[in-house]
């Protein structure tokens, strides 16, 4: 048997790369047996996926480019466009899956978005009777669509990663769902050389993303809100900041709002980024566990923070900041929700909070995180199969 993550995409995302290495970590295969797909395999053997995981590079012969341009060209909709991109990026790959093996349908968040290939895939493979696991997911209600519920009755088996998605599923009739941690809780950080900021007191972790800050000219409500906390930081506290990028995508890169913030702050030392395009998840988990607070919007930044227990905000937009956070036992006023129409101090209060209750969320992490993790740890992925 073989196990294949045709939704890994790639490192890029360093929560993809997360999700890989976890789950690869848990299934105790040889690298052999799990097949991740991947746009860029230069960078994933760079990040050391390719360690774990037999790596197998998806891309498109000029023959197929040429068709699916001129396909796309005579699509009529945007449901075309869809399946004429999973067409051609993912069913010549599938078509190689066998019927005794395994598709773990990883992305965590795929099915907050729109209709995707996620539902393509899993319908592809449920009619040839491949074994599929919708592994790792978050969902709400907000998301759901009649494709998706559709698809969702379909998986073999639903692993929901915390409880508000779990009783989501149950609540809409669904069989064969399980409550598991996101797989990266069970990762380790790998030591690495800190930044210098690290030599001159303590640290404040700020991950953003375009995501959470709307657009990348910090003209919005929630970049205004990021900019009078680092203001405050710096006028009110003796800490550092540092700006930690998590994704390195070409429409989704952290680096470009990070380095935006940071031209506010150019004549400070005291605000500095890190080259995380130079890290791989479990060494930025190493810089993250070393920062006394921290700030993220990405998910698998946040869960970083939370397994070396570190006090974190949360910047959720989806229901997944919100049960993972619940999951651990933090308060909700540290998940904030930058989709709701907020007042321009809800993040100032949260870090003031957080400030003033270090030693109580700390303890709290503390008494959480080591069961919770050990739920993955005990996990027998033999009852899957």
């Amino acid at each position: 048997m073989k196990f294949h993550l045709l939704m890994h995409l790639d490192g890029g995302n360093r929560g993809c790369e997360a999700i890989t290495k976890a789950t690869a970590v848990l299934l105790k295969e040889p690298a052999a047996n799990i097949i991740a797909y991947t746009k860029n395999k230069v960078l994933d053997t760079f990040l050391g996926i390719g360690n774990l995981c037999s790596l197998v590079q998806m891309r498109l012969t000029f023959l197929q480019k040429v068709c699916r341009k001129l396909r796309f060209y005579f699509a009529k909709n945007i449901e075309d466009h869809k399946r004429l991109y999973f067409h051609y990026h993912y069913l010549p790959y599938m078509k190689k899956i066998r019927r005794n093996d395994m598709y773990l349908s990883t992305g965590g968040d795929m099915m907050c978005y729109v209709d995707n290939e996620v539902i393509y895939s899993n319908n592809y493979l449920h009619k040839k009777g491949v074994k599929t696991i919708l592994w790792g997911c978050s969902m709400g209600k907000e998301n759901l669509t009649p494709a998706k519920l559709d698809t969702l009755k379909k998986f073999s088996a639903i692993y929901a990663r915390e409880s508000l998605s779990y009783n989501f599923f149950k609540e809409i009739g669904l069989e064969k769902v399980f409550l598991l941690p996101d797989p990266a809780f069970v990762l380790e950080p790998h030591p690495c050389e800190l930044p210098s900021v690290f030599n001159d007191g303590d640290v404040v972790g700020i991950n953003v993303s375009n995501y959470i800050l709307k657009d990348e000219k910090l003209d919005s409500n929630e970049a205004n809100q990021v900019l009078r906390l680092i203001s405050h930081i710096i006028d009110n506290t003796p800490y550092r900041i540092l700006l930690i990028p998590h994704v390195f995508w070409n429409t989704q890169d952290d680096r470009i709002v990070s380095k935006k913030i940071k031209s506010k702050y150019t004549a400070n030392p005291r605000v500095s980024i890190l080259s995380s395009e130079n890290l791989n998840y479990c060494e930025i988990r190493y810089v993250i566990s070393k920062c006394r607070f921290f700030i993220g919007a990405r998910t698998h930044s946040v869960i970083s923070a939370y397994s070396t227990l570190v006090p974190t905000i949360a910047l959720g937009y989806s229901i997944k900041s919100r049960g993972i956070a619940k999951d651990v036992g933090l308060p909700e006023n540290l998940v904030i929700d930058f989709r709701d129409d907020l007042n321009d101090s809800v993040l100032l209060n949260a870090f003031l909070y957080l400030e003033n209750n270090e030693d109580q969320i700390r303890l709290i992490l503390a008494q959480k995180i080591p069961p919770y993790v050990k739920q993955l740890e005990n996990f027998d992925f033999k009852k899957m199969m």
